[in-house]
């Protein structure tokens, strides 16, 4: 074959392809048309009515309520909820509460044993009147000092030197004398420092006072401060009866340094007098806020002292 004919051939069926992929895609274009013509829907019929769907609920159902156990009939285990389980230290013996019963948990800090009864006296300070006269201090310089003295009968405050006579007092100012001095202090320094003191006469017995500014210079018997079971405070010296609660105390010697009072007491259900040393009671420490234990602190049920339940590890 020669190649013109080659070439008409090739021509021929390209064409007759050509042609027949036309005719498909026309026929297939009118397919796709069709199906996308909308559909109207039917304008005739009844209305549209809603029905009601009924759901099947099942039966409700609970735990039955929980039997009390043969120890007893609090002794009740509840769904989830035991019943609350204390054990007296004391006794020996268990105690619960059942879930009903179980309002609050409350915290129990460690055993601390109840204060003892408060006694019938107890003391509380022991004092020594002031000399009613006394030097508190200085004024003035080298050759001219006089004394600053101070009238512990009507509080007031005067100056005084050698040969002043106070009669108010019934006491006359023997001596004053201030005197300067060189006192070595720490770290090897030198100051000057003035000391002073005064000899004062009593005019109606002769008996002289030695007065210090440094210090106060006490006089006459000593008194004591007590407090009594209600709570009063009473002012008592040697010598004196008190009587509180079903007790009475009378007063023997009192000490200043250490402040102590002897009593002698007797009454109440005491065959004899006793007699015993009062002394000021040290302060009563704080229990501590907060327990210091590993293990789980139980609480106390309603109408039972805390102070008997410990902790369980």
């Amino acid at each position: 074959m020669s190649l013109q004919a080659k070439d008409k051939l090739f021509l021929t069926i390209g064409g007759l392809a050509l042609v027949l992929t036309s005719v498909w895609a026309f026929l297939e274009q009118s397919k796709i048309s069709a199906r996308g013509t909308p559909l109207n829907a039917p304008s005739g019929g009844s209305a549209y009515e809603p029905k009601e769907v009924k759901v099947s609920m099942p039966p409700s159902q609970s735990w039955a309520k929980a039997g009390a156990q043969p120890a007893g009939d609090n002794w009740i285990y509840n769904v989830f909820t035991p019943p609350k389980i204390y054990y007296n230290t004391y006794s020996k013996q268990f105690t619960v509460i059942p879930p009903e019963l179980y309002v609050a948990p409350v915290e129990v800090g460690p055993l601390v044993p109840p204060p003892p009864p408060r006694p019938a006296i107890e003391l509380a300070s022991v004092t020594q009147p002031l000399f009613r006269l006394q030097l508190v201090g200085y004024i003035g310089n080298e050759g001219n000092y006089r004394g600053t003295f101070n009238n512990e009968t009507t509080g007031k405050t005067f100056f005084g030197t050698s040969g002043r006579k106070i009669p108010e007092l019934n006491l006359e100012i023997v001596t004053f004398e201030a005197k300067r001095r060189k006192v070595v202090v720490a770290g090897g320094s030198t100051i000057i420092d003035v000391t002073a003191f005064a000899e004062v006469k009593d005019t109606l017995t002769g008996k002289l006072y030695r007065l210090d500014p440094e210090k106060r210079l006490p006089d006459g018997p000593l008194a004591a401060t007590i407090k009594l079971v209600d709570g009063t405070e009473k002012t008592i010296k040697s010598g004196d009866t008190v009587k509180s609660a079903e007790f009475t105390y009378v007063v023997g010697a009192l000490t200043l340094d250490p402040p102590s009072v002897v009593v002698t007491r007797s009454g109440g259900a005491e065959a004899e007098p006793i007699v015993e040393t009062l002394t000021i009671p040290l302060p009563v420490a704080p229990a501590p806020a907060t327990p210091e234990s590993g293990g789980e602190m139980m609480s106390a049920p309603p109408g039972m002292p805390a102070e008997v339940f410990p902790t369980i590890k």
